[in-house]
């Protein structure tokens, strides 16, 4: 894996990718990693109790940005909407704004800083 970063820098990844369609009933993120990500899933996990997310967590990562990272060794954790095979519009012309959840994204979002906010803080 090429990067601009030496790969002693790297502490973690957290990859975001579609995060704003409601697929379910109710707001649902999914946190898909693998046995070495654990720790960052539970602290993803930790910041999403301060938001009205369900949380579920998959440890057999497929098929996105963050899988180079595990294969490096790198703890590396995908958000992703739920249900997102359930989402007809991604990647298509029905892929719009008005399809877009604002809440969820903002939730996921706010999931995500809080982890990286708090990891940082930590390492001050």
């Amino acid at each position: 894996m090429r990067t601009g970063v030496p790969r002693l820098d790297i502490a973690a990844v957290v990859n975001m990718d579609m995060i704003a369609s409601l697929n379910t009933a109710e707001p649902t993120v999914l946190l898909e990693g693998a046995e070495l990500s654990q720790g960052l899933i539970d602290e993803l996990a930790t910041a999403a109790a301060y938001t009205p997310l369900k949380v579920q967590s998959s440890l057999r990562p497929f098929n996105s940005d963050h899988v180079p990272f595990i294969d490096a060794s790198i703890p590396a954790v995908l958000t992703i909407e739920g249900a997102d095979s359930a989402n007809q519009n991604v990647h298509t012309a029905g892929d719009t704004l008005d399809t877009v959840d604002e809440g969820l994204a903002h939730d996921i979002v706010r999931m995500n800083v809080a982890t990286a906010a708090t990891a940082l803080l930590a390492d001050a």
